[in-house]
């Protein structure tokens, strides 16, 4: 133990020597070496913070959105990784590099949506993202403070008595790397200013220009107004002044008190990064500072001033991010100093003028951002707002990701079934489903998209899986419109109603309780919604008046039971060694094969024997029958199929990286191929699966093998995750509903 906490020593001075204090001399080295980090402002250490994480275009059915990894919190083991909302995060991330252009933050983005659609999560992970980019070479960011010597190291100087033993510091040198036993004093920036704010704005803007000459800096770097135009807080400009006048002008003695340290921000410790919750007065203050032995140690140039320092959030915040979290349950003439404070980058208070670097950011529901649009100077405040949509997520795999993530088996405390948090995920996007708009659309497109059903829409937004009876070119239309139907806005738009994250939580915490239950299953889900629609009372969404399947909640639950089932029967197939999903890839494959020969009138080589043959017009008829449209000419069908494949492969580039996934290309085809199947295998399943239930009961089958019974139960649960309490359930349910 004794030789693991010598190391731990060893590690904790190693980190300080690496991160310890430097002169104000030694920082403009650090300057030279790094000048467009160093001279970076607020918004743009945010953009550089997002750029240091990276990006990636992901495809989805809606559109290609781009995926900032810093919200994936890889660095901080995924703990608070938000889940989808693409579109906030480039929306953010487009304003900051706006700002970052402009030279200073102009406008309050204020993220808007329902409560609990990740408004609040998305600028945690901001935050989180920033303290750990200041730790690294990269993000390296830089305050100072003033440092005193006692009278022993500064004797006959500025005060300091005379008469005392002769000093040990060189003179001229920087008193930045004393001892704390020769420090008299300390005091500190409480605003973190620049360091580069000490130089006098002339000399500060010759010395930018000399890195830009010298092409340190690059020709566009937008230098930021707080370092071209700003200036010293009141105490560190009254603490300037005075140094700068007992040494008789000579600014480099000035210097020697500077003391300029990493500056590493932090949400917990409120250090550029605070949060301003909901209150009654302004978020910036002064106060007398009070004596104290270390202030009362000053030399007379200094002790004699009134000095103030500074609090509250502004303060706090500065050359960070400031959070308004739920800004509009505030009073609205308790920020209306934000539209001077955007504007201008300074907030004044009672005996002085502050100047900020700071990145505003707020959040606000729907309902409280309705009636701030009604206020008479909503007008004034809107040029002064940047507004951000953050609805509820409309994709079921985004949505299934928030609950593996915040239920991590150990939380749950029992076995998690299969399809548990899909099932949640699934019923909490179809309540925030609306019928889409058909207005935009016109001829067959039109009516297609009016007969669009809730669970429809939400396969159509998560896999861009069209209706299986819809024709071909018909399903192609549909896939394209997406982006549009997506993004649709009416007087509500998408994913401002339904089933929050966080109800969604509380029914699975509920099925998690289940006395009579071994896992944390779909059944017990499904109980769990059943009774919360009873509480129209207490949640909004439920009271909302249905329009046909859409918003009838009742029937959404009957929809996301018929899809558990549909899981299932898939599920029973697999077990029983039936078909598997590789079955109807192969099945697809060569069926293309041949199409391809067949059009272009060649022959092919048969796998098995080597020899050409013709291709298989037999096979051809047959997969036609099962997902050609009866309106479709074989022929027509055919060209539209290879013409679909090949515009996917160039769309992607993807002519050179093997076969094409055609589960992605034609995933109503494969649907059909699997209900074909259902048919002619039902009686079979229903079969075997009574005597699986019985066996799993105890009991002795009959008329099957005990080693197939076996085969099934090991890849129920081996491979597909269930135990024993959760597949008798499984196959009870499937028996009961679908086979009885």
């Amino acid at each position: 133990m004794k030789q693991l906490l010598d190391e731990l020593i060893e590690q904790v001075q190693r980190h300080y020597n690496l991160q310890g204090p430097l002169s104000f001399s030694e920082y403009l080295h650090q300057l030279q070496e790094d000048p467009a980090g160093q001279c970076r402002g607020a918004a743009r250490y945010l953009v550089d913070t997002f750029d240091y994480f990276g990006s990636q275009v992901i495809d989805t059915p809606t559109g290609r959105k781009t995926r900032y990894h810093l919200f994936d919190a890889e660095f901080a083991d995924r703990q608070g990784r938000v889940a989808g909302q693409e579109e906030a995060q480039h929306a953010i991330y487009k304003l900051l590099t706006n700002f970052a252009r402009e030279g200073h933050t102009t406008r309050l983005i204020l993220l808007h949506g329902p409560n609990g659609s990740a408004k609040t999560s998305l600028i945690r992970a901001m935050t989180r993202a920033v303290e750990h980019y200041a730790t690294t070479d990269q993000g390296r960011l830089y305050h100072f403070r003033w440092v005193f010597p006692s009278a022993r190291i500064a004797r006959g100087q500025i005060g300091f008595a005379e008469g005392e033993p002769a000093g040990r510091q060189p003179p001229g040198e920087s008193f930045a790397h004393l001892p704390g036993e020769d420090l008299e004093a300390v005091l500190e920036c409480e605003c973190h200013d620049h360091p580069l704010l000490l130089l006098p704005a002339v000399q500060r803007q010759t010395l930018l220009q000399h890195l830009r000459e010298s092409g340190q800096l690059p020709d566009d770097f937008r230098l930021p107004d707080y370092l071209r135009n700003g200036n010293l807080c009141a105490k560190c400009r009254r603490i300037h002044d005075a140094l700068l006048a007992a040494y008789g002008g000579d600014f480099q003695q000035v210097l020697r008190h500077v003391q300029v340290l990493r500056l590493f921000p932090s949400w917990r410790y409120r250090r550029c990064l605070a949060t301003v919750e909901p209150q009654m007065h302004v978020d910036a203050g002064e106060q007398q500072i009070t004596a104290s032995r270390s202030l009362a140690s000053l030399p007379s140039a200094i002790s004699h001033l009134s000095l103030f320092e500074y609090h509250g959030p502004l303060v706090d915040a500065n050359r960070g991010l400031l959070e308004f979290n739920d800004l509009l349950k505030r009073p609205v003439d308790t920020f209306k100093y934000l539209l001077s404070t955007c504007e201008t980058g300074q907030v004044t208070l009672e005996r002085s003028t502050l100047f900020l670097d700071t990145v505003f950011i707020g959040s606000t529901n729907e309902m409280l951002l309705d009636a701030f649009k009604e206020y008479p100077d909503f007008a004034s405040f809107k040029g002064r707002l940047e507004l951000v949509r953050v609805p509820y997520l409309r994709q079921v795999s985004a949505e299934v990701q928030i609950y593996r993530e915040q239920f991590p088996p150990a939380r749950l405390g029992r076995h998690l079934a299969p399809h548990t948090f899909w099932i949640a995920a699934l019923w909490a996007v179809l309540t925030r489903l609306q019928r889409p708009d058909t207005e935009k659309f016109s001829g067959a497109l039109r009516e297609v998209v009016a007969g669009l059903r809730p669970l429809d829409l939400a396969r159509l937004y998560d896999r861009g899986q069209p209706p299986a009876k819809i024709a071909s070119a018909l399903a192609r239309e549909l896939v394209g419109a997406l982006p549009q139907i997506y993004r649709q806005v009416g007087k509500q738009y998408e994913g401002r109603g339904g089933a929050s994250a966080r109800e969604v939580q509380m029914i699975i915490m509920g099925a998690a309780q289940h006395p009579e239950r071994q896992c944390v299953s779909p059944l017990a889900l499904l109980e769990e919604i059943r009774a919360l629609l009873d509480e129209k009372s207490v949640f909004a969404f439920l009271q909302e008046k249905p329009d046909g399947d859409w918003r009838n909640h009742e029937r959404i639950v009957e929809m996301v039971e018929e899809a558990y089932l549909d899981l299932l029967e898939e599920e029973a197939a697999d077990a029983m060694g039936l078909v598997t999903e590789k079955s109807y890839r192969d099945l697809f494959e060569r069926y293309v094969l041949h199409v391809s020969h067949q059009l272009k009138n060649e022959r092919l080589v048969d796998p098995v024997t080597g020899q050409e043959m013709e291709p298989d017009r037999q096979l051809l008829e047959e997969v036609e029958n099962i997902i050609r449209p009866a309106e479709e000419e074989p022929e027509q069908f055919r060209k539209a199929l290879i013409a679909r494949i090949g515009a996917y492969a160039l769309d992607r580039g993807r002519q050179q990286a093997g076969p094409p996934d055609y589960t992605k290309i034609f995933p109503a085809y494969f649907e059909k191929l699997r209900e074909a199947f259902w048919a002619e295998r039902q009686q079979q399943i229903r079969k075997t699966y009574q005597q699986l239930l019985a066996y799993l009961d105890g009991q002795t089958p009959v008329g099957v093998e005990v080693k197939q019974l076996d085969e099934i139960r090991a890849a129920l649960e081996q491979r597909m995750g269930y135990c024993e309490h959760c597949a008798k359930e499984a196959v009870a349910f499937l028996l009961g509903k679908r086979f009885c």
